[in-house]
């Protein structure tokens, strides 16, 4: 069974053909692959729901984000809108209720999911476990059933992701529903005694630059500045996370399943909250600092990826008081957890070898490197299995020299590469 990397600009692209293939793999939902063309126009949601309707019954939201899902978000009429969310097999009731009346919001999701695949697999890169997912229903395989670490940070960076994709959606007002977040602009501006320090300008820089600094400096000592531009409207994204992502834990689940999913997606919401940034620029004259306009800006996905990372090396393992009803370290010496830390229940597999009842693909074939117990090792990758050595010879080019005028001319040359795989 081969994972799927997801690649933004392919699926940038992808989105624009009209047609697509969706697999489905045996070794997940146990049945024999299907390869269906489905035809991007008013009628293919009925097939995505006829495939999935059959093979979903442990899939969760985050398959929102597989290709044909978001191919069919595209552009659809509304009426078609409400059949599709009442028929997704995977979303609860209050989920199809909020996709029937959100279908912008919809795309918006789909997207998010995609970017936190994205995250999660560049995070997990060279680990044992490198966030493989299946084209089909179960978009994560089996681990997701199982409360280990690595469940518990898929839950946070998912829920993380809705946040961070609906905020910045709404500054670039794809969005009906939200725009700006000129709240802290109102507020602070008629109370001008807030203030945060002036960077300093560099000789050579013009009139008019552009910083950013941590958004938890705002209310320092300084002159010259007020809110102002097109600040991220994260209370929103905050809104959408908890309303959508959180409307999946039903009353039905188990009670610590309940709580330790509404946990880590808080988790992850609180991570999106504490990078918030505060972009200024100056404005003035012959390159002075006279005034600074600022706004509340979210960073680069990748950052809350990192800080995801970092938690999820140190989760708690917790257990349920049930005399009390909240959740408790699972062993008495180990520090206690707050809101921004990871928890689960069940220490992860090894993930060397094959196991699709546990989620884990092995890691057989995987390609590693010659350091020692570093991420990517053969040492740590091939688990005591050993690895393979595969030399190739590749032509490259060589001796290039420039020549008047303009060309480069360069020798053809070959060299020796090996290549490891573990066993």
């Amino acid at each position: 069974m081969r994972g799927i990397s997801r690649n933004s600009k392919t699926d940038k692209t992808q989105r624009r053909l009209d047609t697509i293939t969706y697999d489905f793999h045996p070794e997940t939902n146990g049945i024999g692959r299907v390869n269906m063309l489905i035809k991007f126009s008013n009628q293919s949601f009925i097939i995505c729901l006829i495939l999935l309707s059959r093979y979903a019954a442990d899939a969760f939201w985050w398959s929102l984000g597989l290709p044909v899902f978001q191919l069919w978000s595209s552009q659809q009429p509304s009426f078609e809108q409400a059949q599709f969310c009442s028929s997704i097999p995977f979303l609860s009731n209050e989920q199809k209720q909020y996709c029937k009346t959100n279908p912008k919001m919809m795309r918006v999701i789909s997207a998010a999911v995609a970017m936190a695949i994205d995250e999660c697999q560049y995070q997990f890169r060279n680990q044992r476990w490198n966030c493989t997912i299946f084209n089909s229903s179960d978009i994560f395989g089996k681990i997701v059933l199982r409360k280990t670490p690595e469940t518990a940070f898929i839950y946070a960076l998912t829920s993380a992701a809705v946040v961070h994709a609906v905020g910045k959606a709404c500054a670039k007002g794809e969005l009906s529903q939200c725009g700006c977040d000129k709240q802290q602009q109102t507020q602070t501006n008629q109370q001008r005694h807030h203030r945060i320090p002036l960077l300093p300008i560099k000789q050579g820089t013009t009139a008019l630059q552009t910083s950013t600094t941590d958004a938890s400096n705002e209310n320092s000592d300084a002159v010259g500045w007020e809110w102002g531009g097109c600040s991220h409207d994260i209370k929103y994204g905050r809104n959408v996370s908890e309303t959508f992502v959180d409307g999946q834990e039903s009353t039905s689940r188990r009670k610590i399943v309940r709580m330790i999913n509404l946990h880590n997606n808080e988790a992850g919401r609180q991570a999106v909250e504490r990078n918030v940034q505060l972009t200024c620029k100056c404005h003035g004259v012959s390159g002075s600092c006279t005034l600074r306009v600022c706004w509340r800006t979210l960073p680069d996905f990748r950052v809350i990826g990192s800080e995801l990372r970092l938690k999820y090396q140190s989760a708690t393992q917790v257990r349920l008081n049930r005399k009390l009803n909240v959740l408790k370290p699972r062993k008495r010496l180990v520090k206690l957890f707050n809101v921004t830390d990871l928890v689960y229940v069940q220490q992860s597999p090894s993930f060397c070898e094959k196991n699709l009842r546990l989620g884990s693909l092995g890691t057989q074939g995987r390609p590693c490197n010659l350091t020692v117990n570093e991420p990517g090792s053969c040492s740590v990758l091939c688990c005591d299995r050993g690895y393979e050595v595969v030399i190739k010879t590749v032509e490259q080019d060589c001796e290039c020299q420039f020549h008047w005028c303009c060309e480069v001319r360069c020798r053809k040359c070959l060299r020796r590469v090996e290549q490891y795989f573990c066993k």
